[in-house]
């Protein structure tokens, strides 16, 4: 059996306690859900909005304009990432909400230009900019930015990863598992548990001190 760790490449992303690699997978798919549900909120939240005075661009105007910010979801998408570090890394998941927010912006910013220099729009920007496609554009960017953890790209796909978890597997039979890193304590008392005559009852199980030293050198 061979171990690799692999370490972040930035080094800001959190150590969290998730359980195995399934519940991060699926903790990942919660926080894109999460950010799809709140970007239809942001963008028809500026659709619906009315100017307050007649000098001033209502956020309907900017949007379709092309010039929207989202700072909205600067506070909306801060509770999603932090859910999904369970409460760990402010630092990293407020640059990556940064990152984030300013992907929403090209995003949307890209898909009114293109529109505006295809001429499709001619006079009236109202009512000729499609929302929903708009919408699946910038959700795309969301999902290039953070990655998938099947894949192990992107801010969280690799990142987040491989500050979480190492690749524990046997290459002769091509089978690998991946452990997670707030466990490995764990296994490295299990086995020094193993080898001391006085906590291991079974005598069949006690390990030799060079296999444990090897295993314990696999771990760390």
């Amino acid at each position: 059996m061979v171990m690799v760790f692999v370490r972040s490449m930035r080094g800001h992303a959190p150590l969290v306690a998730y359980e195995d690699y399934f519940q991060f997978a699926d903790m990942c798919e919660r926080m894109h859900d999460a950010y799809r549900e709140l970007i239809a909120k942001a963008v028809y939240l500026r659709r619906k909005h009315a100017p307050q005075c007649e000098s001033a661009f209502s956020q309907r105007t900017v949007m379709l304009m092309g010039q929207a910010e989202f700072h909205d979801v600067r506070v909306g998408g801060m509770r999603i990432l932090m859910r999904l570090t369970k409460g760990k890394g402010f630092r990293f998941c407020c640059n990556l909400n940064e990152d984030i927010i300013n992907a929403l912006a090209t995003s949307s910013r890209t898909y009114v230009h293109t529109i505006l220099r295809l001429c499709l729009l001619n006079t009236d920007i109202t009512f000729r900019i499609n929302l929903e496609d708009m919408m699946i554009g910038m959700r795309d960017a969301v999902v290039q930015l953070c990655g998938h953890c099947d894949a192990h790209t992107g801010r969280i796909g690799a990142d987040l990863f491989h500050a979480n978890f190492i690749a524990w597997g046997a290459p002769e039979d091509a089978q690998k598992t991946f452990c997670p890193l707030s466990r490995l304590p764990e296994y490295v008392t299990a086995f020094a548990m193993s080898g001391h005559d006085k906590l291991c009852t079974r005598k069949g199980v006690l390990l030799s001190d060079d296999v444990l030293r090897q295993i314990c050198a696999y771990l760390v």
